[in-house]
């Protein structure tokens, strides 16, 4: 069975929220792929998680802003 995956062009854009939600998943898939559970990231994936239209642990959301922002200003910059 294979997936039905969008393929992404470098060039392509995405919201915060996207790419946040997509941090998660990325974590969540590399945990599941090795095989392990480790509390640490276990604890950060329920945190990215959204309850509420809000993601569980309010300061990842902030902390995630603040990592777009640096992000973006060294494209710019």
């Amino acid at each position: 069975m294979t997936e039905d995956v969008t393929i992404m062009n470098p060039t392509d854009t995405i919201t915060l929220i996207e790419g946040y939600d997509a941090m998660r998943v990325f974590l969540e898939t590399v945990s599941l792929r090795l095989g392990k559970t480790d509390e640490e990231v276990d604890f950060i994936v329920g945190g990215l998680k959204w309850a509420d239209g809000a993601p569980v642990d309010p300061a990842m959301w902030q902390d995630w802003l603040a990592a777009v922002q640096i992000t973006c200003s060294c494209r710019t910059g």
